[in-house]
């Protein structure tokens, strides 16, 4: 049997080892982990009031106040991470976006086929993006070591694949002199341009893909991501707070800013794709308009016809464009139904006027139902004929108010149902379930109240019972000394 000195002597001991242990563990940035709590066994002989010892508090306060440490010290790192991967995704868009930028002036370079000196030109840019992809892949090896001790996720392999597609800078291209040899091969060398320009837009179309690194921005400087609370409570109901569920917000808020900044970004990109991707019959690509006019036949799925991508790339965009554009079709007329629907406060107002209008109705056809009756009566009474003309129209008059009035009843009533909406039933919903609790603690204040009065009952019957009893002892006891 342990005393409680010793156990609270071990406790402390083993509290100071562990922090000890721990701080040396977490100082560096990247170890987020808690090391394992100790745990203390003691003797279930020791009396509560042995375990109100001023050691055994001391100690269970020190316990405390280190988990609390811990804590902190945990939530501290992990803030300092989420800034680390918010920092390293701007730079990492700002790079990605730059070579997109870059691969597009080369390519526009190469279509024009102009002289040497901007070929050097071309080459060094090329070299640039070269570079930017590296220091990009870098990057996201970087991000991806810090999302490992964040989250414990890894899916580093397929943005490497994504952002390593690039036009890689070939043999540096020397000045050519005007000789013979020169313009007898010119075929040659326009045959080998035109396989190397499309080799580039093979190479340059995929790094579109680095787009989705705007929305990592996007994400990590949304405040629904950033705010831990709402990130918990999301997580306990089962609602990862990730970029599809921005999307999703961003679109129930803004709707139209958002679907118009998507069509008029896929716009430029799939232009500019089918100008690299379609050739005219003289082996030109498309100009800007015209690529632009194919684009919006695409998207738009008219297709009139008169351009048409003339190579296997330019149609596979097509057919991607067309895809969008049906999925983006959708999306703009559920935009438009959602705009036209009225929302609850005009609703309101609405049916408060169709309300108004059908009172007055109802009252009119109920004035006409008290006037043709009269009528009928009096028409009756003056010994006119069932058959007669006026008696005729004046019951069909009345009977058509009869009709009338209960048609009016009938959408009075399907008015009232349709003005009762989801947010109506819910608050009805918690007024009723105020009021049953309410009820129910008058209920119990009651029950409490009627078990105190048989309490009470019980005991002046026990107390009558009693003198009762006294009574007639004494009666008895007086009938005895008569007696006597």
């Amino acid at each position: 049997m342990a005393s409680v000195k010793d156990t609270c002597i071990q406790l402390i001991n083993l509290v100071k080892a562990d922090s000890s242990s721990t701080i040396k563990q977490t100082e560096s940035m990247n170890a987020a982990l808690i090391s394992p709590t100790t745990t203390v066994t003691m003797n279930s002989d020791i009396s509560n009031d042995k375990q109100t010892h001023p050691l055994y508090v001391r100690s269970q306060k020190i316990a405390a106040s280190f988990i609390l440490s811990l804590i902190s010290r945990r939530l501290a790192l992990r803030k300092d991470l989420h800034k680390r991967l918010c920092r390293l995704s701007d730079i990492m868009c700002f790079l990605g976006v730059f070579g997109i930028i870059l691969m597009s002036i080369v390519n526009e370079i190469e279509f024009h086929q102009i002289n040497d000196k901007y070929a050097k030109l071309s080459w060094f840019i090329k070299l640039t993006i070269t570079l930017s992809t590296i220091v990009l892949i870098g990057l996201i090896f970087y991000y991806h070591r810090l999302d490992i001790t964040l989250n414990s996720i890894n899916n580093s392999i397929v943005e490497i694949l994504i952002c390593a597609i690039h036009p890689i800078p070939r043999s540096f291209p020397l000045h050519s002199n005007t000789s013979l040899e020169n313009i007898s091969s010119n075929s040659t060398t326009s045959t080998h341009d035109t396989f190397s320009t499309a080799i580039d837009i093979l190479l340059g179309v995929p790094m579109f893909a680095r787009l989705y690194l705007f929305g990592r921005v996007i994400m990590f400087h949304s405040h629904l991501f950033r705010d831990v609370s709402l990130r918990s409570i999301g997580y306990l109901n089962k609602v990862s707070i990730n970029f599809f569920y921005l999307m999703k917000t961003h679109l129930e808020r803004f709707p139209t800013l958002w679907l118009t900044a998507f069509c008029v970004t896929f716009c430029i990109i799939g232009s500019w794709c089918l100008r690299a991707c379609s050739y005219l019959p003289n082996n030109q690509h498309l100009s800007v308009a015209d690529s632009m006019w194919l684009f919006i036949v695409t998207f738009s799925t008219v297709g009139y016809g008169d351009l048409t991508p003339s190579s296997y790339c330019g149609r596979s965009i097509a057919a991607i464009i067309g895809l969008v554009g049906v999925f983006s079709t959708a999306l703009v007329i559920a935009v438009l139904a959602q705009m036209l629907l009225l929302n609850r406060w005009e609703k309101y107002v609405h049916n408060f006027a169709l309300q108004a209008e059908l009172e007055k109705e109802r009252k009119t056809q109920a004035a006409n139902i008290v006037k043709f009756t009269i009528k009928v009566w009096f028409l009756r009474n003056k010994n006119r004929s069932e058959l007669s003309i006026r008696y005729l129209q004046a019951q069909r008059k009345l009977f058509n108010s009869i009709d009338s009035l209960q048609i009016i009843k009938q959408k009075q009533r399907q008015l009232i149902d349709h003005c009762v909406d989801q947010i109506d039933i819910i608050t009805i919903q918690r007024s009723t379930n105020d009021k049953t609790c309410e009820i129910s603690k008058q209920l119990t204040f009651l029950k409490t109240k009627i078990d105190n009065m048989e309490e009470k009952l019980v005991e002046m019957n026990i107390n009558i019972n009693n003198t009762m009893n006294d009574i007639q002892k004494t009666l008895h006891m007086l009938l005895d000394k008569v007696e006597k």
